[in-house]
């Protein structure tokens, strides 16, 4: 059917509910069979901190997340402006510390209470939501303060001793701007308080037998049992809270997860192709000599680098005042548990740490090989599962791997009922991806690659990229899987490229050529995404508040800006202008199916020419035009008010298609009515094209530009090379003096 007339007939937009959504195969589908296309947003990076200002770290009781994200009051606008962009499955982030900081036990009445009215608001503006809890420890977010002490590590004058021995890396949340490297704290991970507390956790009955703590009933346990049963304890109260909820379909079992120590083959190490190795970048027994209390010479420091992702650059001796962050008072009397556990000792004639079993956390007590994911990471799955089966039955089970990693082998025997797989992107990119030479990317999952696949050039080079590397990850988990369904709990790009040229300039071109390859790539993959982040109290000079992280396309100060430079310009400043505080959003804002009546084969948009393509295949409908059309057989598509208009658009729809338009609501219905074929078939592949005629491609490269552009590059490496052959030269000389 041509774009010379449409259908006038009447549909409804399709109102997502948990009620209204399940599971078939690897599709989320509604309550017609229609398969869905579930996108959204993370709301937001400001639930990771509590609402400023802050505590310090030993007044962490007192912590208050009422209003993270926002105040009840804002939350209307907020939601009718994430829906009318056609995101409508937001990730709402909750840290285990929102629910339970002042003590063991003592749940955030007020805080759930804020949380449920919060979710009850966003399923009446037409928006469902799964819930994560986050939960990372000393200098990510989530976990209380009494969890941390619990563990012994000391958290007095605002955790100095963690900050000074360089135990953890706390810089990023207590606030403010952060000068210098900006992309350090994923490097908390590998610091000895995080990567400790990641392995009592989740292996403390295996790696600490010793390490005992008084349980709820005075009775003496293992610091695995007493952290994991405070956290479920938690999860259960969350689940009690707002499980019920029509606005929720899920809950996600927690945020990147990491097994700290565990799998190590040496402590003498970290490995390079997994963990980011950024600023200073002790091995785990160097961390345990550092925490302490021992000043550690020949500590590395790794900096950014090119080809590879970063290299080492000179040592330095840490923690040269002493500090010591274990608790005298606490259950280890003072003492490194893994001191206490002879992993390693000591040694006072030497003056330095000895390794007495370097290979401790890659075996289990009897001496077999460990495995994180069958061991240790699987059983509490189970274990999670079985609380939100108690309280939340017919609700989806969201969970992912250890960050920066495949997708793990996941017999069907450990994995939860109504199970989606979440897993994580996104750009470590610092700079443009349209520069005269190839920049290399990172994501998430890929973060150390030593290959010059990563190498990309131009826009077009982007999009293959990180169309590549998300179809990679994507078929990783389909070949371990099998058909679950996929959703990007996070993927984002930072808005502080090219030294916060954007925030001066007003231009963020590229940062939306990355947003339009990124989500191009989760669309060629046919998989639902959270984009991280929303967060309205985004700030250009602070960014997220949150680790120095500045991922978010929508800021409220951005809003009065937009609306105040309207008014000056005499055009319209209407308050209700939902568009106005937001960037990026002819990538974001974007036409796509809602539901389709049938299988999704294929989708394609072009930002620039606007050109949206949609193929699916669907059974014949062999029926009369009169024949009354049943919503079940009806693909609903969004298209977004920004791009297309009754005036401007342009369409054409395979054989037998019919198509209406409900501009007001940014919808079109498409449905078919089938001729008899030649041969016997039982489906028909469809496929619908819409496009603005006006919009045109620039002008691309001619050849004497491509010329300079192939010179340009081949500088740019030499160049490169030989500021390489310099540093390395200076740092021969550095290491030869000492």
């Amino acid at each position: 059917m041509s774009s010379k007339g449409a259908t006038e007939v009447s549909f409804e937009a399709y109102h997502p509910s948990a009620a209204r959504i399940s599971l078939r195969g690897r599709h989320f589908v509604d309550n017609h069979d229609r398969v869905l296309d579930l996108r959204g947003a993370n709301v937001g990076s400001a639930s990771k901190v509590p609402i400023r200002p802050c505590p310090p770290f030993h007044e962490h009781a007192k912590a208050s997340y009422v209003g993270r994200p926002f105040p009840l009051d804002e939350a209307p606008e907020n939601w009718r402006r994430l829906k009318s962009w056609g995101l409508t499955m937001m990730r709402i982030n909750v840290t285990w510390e929102a629910l339970e900081h002042a003590a063991p036990g003592k749940y955030d009445v007020e805080f759930l209470d804020y949380l449920r009215k919060l979710l009850i608001s966003m399923n009446e503006h037409g928006i469902v939501a799964y819930v994560d809890v986050f939960s990372r420890y000393c200098g990510g977010s989530g976990a209380p303060g009494w969890v941390v002490e619990a563990a012994g590590f000391d958290l007095s004058d605002d955790g100095e001793k963690l900050a000074l021995s360089g135990s953890a890396f706390l810089d990023g949340i207590r606030g403010g701007r952060l000068q210098g490297e900006r992309g350090l704290w994923p490097t908390g991970y590998q610091k000895l308080a995080c990567a400790t507390m990641n392995t009592l956790f989740w292996g403390g009955e295996t790696f600490a037998p010793s390490f005992k703590v008084k349980g709820e009933d005075g009775r003496e346990i293992n610091i695995q049992h007493y952290l994991q049963d405070a956290f479920l304890k938690a999860v259960d109260k969350l689940v009690e809270s707002v499980g019920n909820l029509d606005g929720v379909i899920g809950f996600e079992l927690m945020n990147e997860p990491h097994p700290g120590f565990i799998g190590l083959s040496s402590i003498h190490e970290w490995n390079y192709n997994t963990d980011l190795h950024l600023g200073q970048f002790p091995s785990p027994l160097q961390s345990f000599s550092m925490g302490a209390g021992h000043p550690t010479p020949g500590v590395p420091i790794y900096v950014r680098t090119f080809p590879w992702p970063t290299r080492k650059s000179h040592t330095v001796t840490a923690n040269p005042t002493g500090a010591n962050v274990w608790r005298r008072d606490g259950p280890t009397g003072g003492e490194c548990p893994w001191e206490k556990e002879g992993v390693w000792r000591w040694s006072d004639k030497k003056h330095s740490a000895m390794a007495m079993q370097e290979d401790y956390f890659s075996k289990d007590r009897k001496g077999n090989k460990v495995d994180f994911y069958r061991d240790c990471f699987f059983p509490f799955v189970k274990r999670w599962e079985g609380v939100v089966q108690k309280r939340a039955h017919g609700k989806v089970r969201l969970v992912e791997a250890v960050p920066n990693e495949y997708c793990p082998e996941w017999p069907v025997e450990h994995r939860p009922s109504n199970f989606v797989f979440t897993p994580h992107w996104g750009s470590e990119q610092k700079s443009r991806p349209d520069l005269s030479f190839a920049q290399p990317v990172k994501d998430a999952m890929l973060m150390s690659s030593r290959s010059f696949t990563t190498l990309y050039w131009g826009k077009g080079g982007a999009k293959k990229n990180y169309a590549h590397q998300i179809g990679t990850l994507v078929g990783e988990a389909r070949s371990k899987l099998g058909e679950v369904p996929i959703v990007f709990g996070e993927c984002g790009i930072p808005m502080d490229l090219n030294g916060e040229e954007a925030f001066s300039t007003g231009d963020y071109k590229w940062q939306e050529r990355m947003m339009d390859a990124l989500v191009s790539a989760m669309e060629s993959s046919l998989v639902g995404f959270n984009l991280w982040a929303y967060n309205p109290h985004n700030h250009d000079h602070i960014g997220d508040d949150w680790n120095a992280e500045n991922f978010s396309w929508y800021a409220d100060n951005q809003r009065d800006k937009d609306l105040q430079e309207r008014s000056e310009k005499g055009s319209n400043a209407d308050g209700e202008d939902l568009d106005a505080g937001g960037r990026l959003l002819d990538a974001i804002v974007r036409p796509y199916a809602v539901a389709t009546a049938g299988t999704p084969l294929s989708l394609f948009y072009d930002a620039e020419t606007a050109l949206f393509t949609y193929r699916f295949r669907s059974p014949l409908r062999l029926v009369s035009e009169e024949t009354t059309v049943k919503l079940g057989e009806v693909t609903e598509l969004y298209l977004p008010r920004r791009t297309f208009t009754k005036a401007n658009t342009q369409w054409n729809v395979s054989s037998g298609g019919r198509i209406h338009f409900d501009w007001e609501n940014q919808r079109a219905f498409l449905w078919f009515v089938d001729i008899p074929p030649e041969r016997r078939v039982q489906d028909m592949v469809r496929r619908v094209d819409i496009w603005v005629p006006s919009r045109t491609r620039k002008a691309g490269v001619n050849l004497i530009q491509g010329i300079g552009m192939v010179v340009a590059l081949l500088l740019g490496l030499a160049l490169t090379y030989y500021v390489q052959l310099v540093e390395w030269d200076r740092d021969k000389r550095v290491y030869s003096r000492q």
